[in-house]
């Protein structure tokens, strides 16, 4: 569970210290381009990596090894080079964060029995946005503060990371077969897709739904700003400035995502699916209240879009994570966590998108274009059926 606080700390510094930073110096675009571009290179190598997880059982090895790449590559971003190495340094650490998250993943079948993985998922979800609130509490926040405050949010990753990476390791049983090359099993798992309905259909819904989520991860406080940005300390509550404005949402919203982490993961274990759908409408509801609300009422904003984009936020997580290991074998966890892990790594597009039409058309109409991958995720889920209870083997 620390290691989803220490992990949610990079999330966090990408959203208020790196975007806000790098989108005063260099724009939008260029970020939203570059974190879609890398974000296909991960998808490209996470299959590979579940594949050599579940043959080899390092997942502890590889998870530190991940969590290292990326701690260096955000201390990169405090070295005051130019857009270009930034841009490299956000890929690198993209890659090391998105590859330690599919061997974190893969270890919660060792810590907690079918049973109670929605309930010790949730937990970590919600313990994870704590992150997010120490990189607010601790760290200058904005376009404004010296690159070395990235050197600092990179240690407190670590701090959390630590027991994980020197405590926790993979107790699944051996292989006990030769296993197949990692090619071989990618493959194969893929083949197997247009016999498994249920997981197809969740996987692609899955694509659709973090593909918002990993855009309002990257944009909500430019955007909370930037839609405010007209709005004087009289117009906003408690006399706050707009930069304070969207730290406060900030923190609002994560204090409502780790409460929502708790108390969705002891529904997932019931009902993983029927918190998934839940939670993709209630994030539905809160870009039609941050567009509606979006520069004329902050209180409003922070009443209807904050609580319930932190709620849709965390039951997604949450219920994602269960739903992979309801649908596939225990045995082949890190396989198909690579898999689930190509919808979340390809789940780029819309930062592309927000990024380009928020430079051309303003944050709003960027808001709202996420309207449309987010309505065919709900659709593909609405297909969802699934097993009987006692059933095993993926669906």
């Amino acid at each position: 569970m620390l290691y989803d606080l220490g992990n949610t700390v990079y999330a966090a510094t990408l959203t208020f210290l790196f975007t806000p930073w790098f989108a005063e110096q260099h724009g939008r675009s260029g970020l939203g381009l570059a974190q879609t571009a890398s974000m296909v290179a991960v998808a490209l190598v996470v299959p590979w990596l579940g594949a050599r997880c579940d043959a080899t059982r390092r997942t502890r090895t590889y998870l530190t090894a991940a969590t290292l790449l990326c701690l260096g590559s955000m201390a990169l971003w405090a070295s005051g080079a130019g857009a270009w190495t930034m841009l490299a340094a956000l890929a690198l650490a993209n890659l090391g964060y998105n590859a330690a998250l599919l061997f974190y993943n893969a270890l919660l079948p060792s810590v907690a029995a079918p049973s109670r993985q929605g309930l010790v998922s949730g937990i970590g979800t919600g313990v994870g946005y704590l992150g997010t609130i120490l990189v607010l509490l601790l760290l200058p926040v904005g376009a404004a503060g010296e690159p070395q405050r990235f050197v600092h949010a990179a240690l407190l990753f670590l701090v959390f990371a630590l027991p994980c990476m020197v405590l926790v390791g993979d107790r699944r049983a051996a292989a006990v077969q030769p296993q197949p090359s990692t090619l071989a099993a990618v493959l194969g798992t893929l083949r197997q897709l247009p016999r498994q309905p249920a997981l197809a259909w969740f996987l692609l819904g899955n694509f659709f739904l973090v593909d918002v989520l990993n855009t309002a991860i990257l944009f909500f406080y430019d955007h909370t700003v930037s839609v405010f940005a007209g709005s004087g300390p009289a117009n906003l509550p408690l006399g706050m400035d707009l930069a304070g404005f969207g730290k406060f949402a900030g923190l609002a919203l994560n204090v409502l995502a780790l409460l929502g982490g708790l108390l969705l993961g002891l529904r997932t274990d019931h009902s993983p699916l029927g918190v998934l759908r839940t939670s993709a409408l209630l994030l539905l509801a809160a870009l039609v209240a941050g567009a509606w609300f979006g520069g004329n009422s902050p209180l409003a904003y922070l009443l209807t879009m904050v609580p319930l984009g932190a709620f849709g936020l965390s039951g997604i997580w949450t219920a994602g994570r269960k739903l992979v290991l309801v649908l596939a074998p225990e045995a082949e966890a890190g396989r198909w966590f690579g898999l689930y892990g190509i919808t979340v790594k390809l789940s780029v597009v819309g930062s592309s998108v927000y990024g380009l039409v928020a430079d051309g058309y303003g944050p709003k109409a960027a808001l709202l274009a996420q309207l449309v991958p987010l309505l065919v995720g709900i659709g593909c889920l609405a297909l969802v059926r699934m097993p009987r209870t006692g059933q095993a083997g993926p669906r």
